[in-house]
């Protein structure tokens, strides 16, 4: 069972939902998603993987879509150390500093849906994948592709999830 606290235990129930979140971001995602996804794998050594780690050299084409989630506690606060460049065109704004929450930031529904998926992967230590309809102006033009990876830092010693790597890719109707 996973632990509420954010400490990966590790069980045999997290690999089996690893594998079996591996085999669908393969099925109904993009190359890219697989490709940070096994990069992530071969950084795990039975738990989190260190954010030490990460080295942005090992997948440069991916690094426009991707941005840094430092998790802060108490609370907890989820603030973007780093934005990518793709990620804050599809946006309109780069939200390097930010919180989740801040004013403006998100609209108070996609505040809650995003707070709760970071929620989630804290306190599970598993990653997560969605697919999301893409509307603007409320007309569905494709998908987006999220991907939340844990990760711990070795500095503070804790072994719980201090970051998550997450991966947004819009990806239009037809190709998703």
């Amino acid at each position: 069972m996973p632990s509420t606290s954010g400490t990966y235990a590790g069980p045999e129930s997290d690999e089996r939902y690893i594998r079996d979140l591996v085999a669908r971001v393969e099925r109904e995602s993009t190359p890219q998603k697989v490709r940070l996804m096994r990069y992530w794998l071969s950084l795990r050594d039975g738990g989190y993987p260190d954010y030490r780690r990460f080295d942005a050299l090992d997948i440069p084409d991916l690094l426009g879509d991707l941005a840094v989630v430092e998790v802060e506690r108490p609370g907890p606060r989820f603030r973007f150390r780093l934005y990518g460049t793709r990620v804050a065109e599809i946006r309109g704004r780069d939200l390097t500093g930010l919180y989740i929450g801040d004013p403006g930031v998100f609209p108070p529904d996609l505040n809650r849906l995003y707070r709760q998926s970071y929620v989630e992967v804290m306190e599970t230590g598993r990653p997560v994948f969605s697919i999301v309809p893409y509307e603007p102006h409320r007309r569905v033009v494709g998908n987006y592709h999220r991907l939340l990876l844990p990760f711990t830092d070795s500095r503070r010693g804790l072994g719980t999830c201090d970051f998550i790597l997450l991966s947004f890719q819009s990806v239009p109707l037809g190709l998703s």
